[in-house]
């Protein structure tokens, strides 16, 4: 395109030159106004070279035109007004105005070349134009004009043929590879009308549905979809036809011997040139692997999920029936330890009672922990919250595990604030939370240490804290804990009794209150477990203070 318009220029520079040329030859020397009009003559060299130099092609034709006939009007004025031998030149405007462009470049053109023969009659019926130099006769300025005129007509007809036969080729190749690409392409390439109906298919339905894709011409996606799968076919070239956006649809495609096979149909509308309306293009694409694969997952779900809630059941029944013998174990012993119906005889014998009390209390708590776990993963486990006083809570936790911190020469300290004296939450949960956090403290804190429970409100609702000072945890062990019978070993961490279930209960029970357990440890300096309730903070007034994210939320089950 670009070089059409050069090529028409420079013949209109060409042209413009020979008839100065002529002009001065006949007429001779110009006047200032000849001189102008001369060198709008040769202007259009000025554009062929700013089109060189890759100036924007649109710009410089729409100057290309409105300069035309511009000059054309100027030099009709100069040469007879309404009876110049130029004016057959104004047709040559919409010509090469036809030559840059459309429909509406011809008639922004034309209006031009009307605009200047309206002035130029104007001026000549208003006796305002200048008296024409041209003394020859008139049939041979007229033939010279005509003849000029059909030259400049036969180039631009000549660059209108060369564009529209690139534009062509253009076409052509632009279809050609557009045809390779269906053809070739894995995926089902089709159109359809805006009612569905198929007005063409690529080769890829042959190895898809085993059809050739000429028989697939005219049919309505519903002769192809499995019945089930119908209403979302539909709603996809609904959302195409009559919304204009792309949708996307997996259904089942009947193939030829009866089977079906899964696909993914994204389709999308596509406007005709003319803007009457728009077809469909889709692109189909055999997803059977993927939806296999999904299957198998969900299966390999399902039979997690089922193994998990049979794990469960086993071990909520398991306690129950453990639990019934260990309260008579517990309770026997507790007699024997008392000698409530006489002395035993050998002090050995209460000795003994006492151990067996103390096992028994052991495994009752080991079995309570157990039973704990597998209610809240089997969702039956329900917070019962009431406004109680966590620092009694805190002391009576304290006096639980006092005997065993006594044992191992460890001190236990409570340092609750004020704000945080009083809070919302489920009391048992909350005593549970803390024996388990203080059991796991003396376990670990050697002797001389000290294990202390902190708990304060901040800007995130109360924040309760179980700070030893412990042989700690390494780094790499703190992913694990937390997790149901995760326990650590090593170097650092001597073996101690246990299920590893008292941190998972932890993080478990808070998360059910809507907050969560943070593990913080330090080897050698000792392990901190902070436990934040959003949603416990009570005020002074004894109510439930408002979190500050505006929202109340209710107790719920794991």
């Amino acid at each position: 395109m670009r070089r059409q318009f050069m090529a028409v220029q420079a013949v209109k520079a060409v042209l413009g030159a020979a008839l100065s040329g002529a002009y001065i030859a006949l007429v001779g020397r110009p006047g200032a106004l000849e001189m102008v009009a001369m060198a709008g003559l040769v202007a259009p060299l000025i554009l062929t070279l700013l089109a060189a130099v890759k100036a924007p092609l649109a710009l410089l034709e729409q100057a290309s035109l409105f300069l035309f006939a511009a000059l054309i009007g100027y030099l009709a004025a100069l040469t007879g007004g309404v009876h110049s031998p130029l004016l057959v030149w104004f047709a040559l405007v919409p010509a090469e105005a036809a030559l840059a462009g459309g429909r509406p470049a011809v008639l922004r053109a034309a209006g031009a070349a009307v605009v200047a023969l309206i002035a130029v009659a104007a001026l000549g019926a208003l006796s305002l134009l200048p008296e024409s130099r041209l003394a020859l006769p008139a049939w041979p300025l007229y033939a010279a004009s005509v003849l000029i005129a059909v030259v400049q007509a036969a180039f631009v007809a000549a660059a209108s043929q060369d564009r529209q036969r690139a534009s062509d080729a253009a076409a052509a190749e632009g279809a050609a590879m557009y045809r390779f690409l269906a053809d070739n392409a894995m995926d089902l390439i089709t159109r359809h009308s805006a009612d569905g109906r198929i007005i063409y298919a690529s080769p890829s339905a042959l190895p898809l549905l085993g059809v050739a894709p000429e028989s697939l011409a005219g049919l309505a996606p519903s002769a192809l979809c499995h019945p089930d799968d119908l209403k979302a076919m539909q709603t996809a070239f609904m959302d195409a036809a009559y919304f204009g956006r792309p949708a996307t649809a997996e259904v089942r495609l009947k193939k030829a011997g009866g089977a079906h096979v899964w696909a993914e149909i994204r389709c999308r509308p596509v406007p005709h040139a003319d803007g009457t309306g728009s077809d469909i293009v889709a692109v189909t694409r055999d997803i059977s692997e993927r939806k296999a694969y999904e299957r198998q997952l969900i299966e390999a779900r399902d039979l997690s999920e089922e193994a998990n809630r049979a794990k469960s059941r086993f071990l909520a029944n398991m306690s129950h029936e453990l639990r019934t013998p260990l309260n008579a174990i517990i309770g026997f012993s507790e007699v024997m330890m008392q000698e409530m119906f006489g002395r035993l005889g050998s002090p050995k014998y209460v000795e003994y009672s006492g151990l067996v009390h103390e096992s028994g209390n052991h495994l009752l708590e080991l079995i309570n922990g157990i039973l704990d776990m597998s209610k809240i993963e089997a969702g039956k486990f329900e917070l019962s919250e009431e406004v109680f006083d966590l620092s009694a809570v805190a002391e009576a936790s304290v006096r639980f595990v006092k005997l065993a911190a006594e044992r191992s020469g460890v001190a236990l300290k409570t340092a609750v604030s004020p704000q945080a004296a009083t809070i919302f939450a489920d009391k048992r949960a909350m005593k549970q939370i803390l024996v388990n956090l203080l059991s796991n403290g003396v376990k670990f804190t050697p002797k001389g240490g000290d294990v202390t429970i902190y708990a304060g409100l901040d800007s995130k609702g109360i924040e309760i804290a179980v700070v030893d000072t412990g042989v700690g945890i390494p780094e790499k062990d703190l992913v694990r804990l937390g997790q149901p019978f995760e326990q650590v070993e090593g170097e650092h961490v001597r073996k101690k009794e246990g299920t590893g279930l008292g941190l998972s209960l932890v993080k478990a029970l808070a998360a059910m209150h809507g907050g969560e357990a943070v593990i913080e440890s330090t080897l050698g300096v000792g392990t901190t477990v902070r436990v934040r309730l959003p949603y416990a903070a009570v005020g002074e007034d004894g109510e439930r203070m408002q979190p500050r994210d505006g929202k109340i939320v209710p107790f719920r089950a794991a």
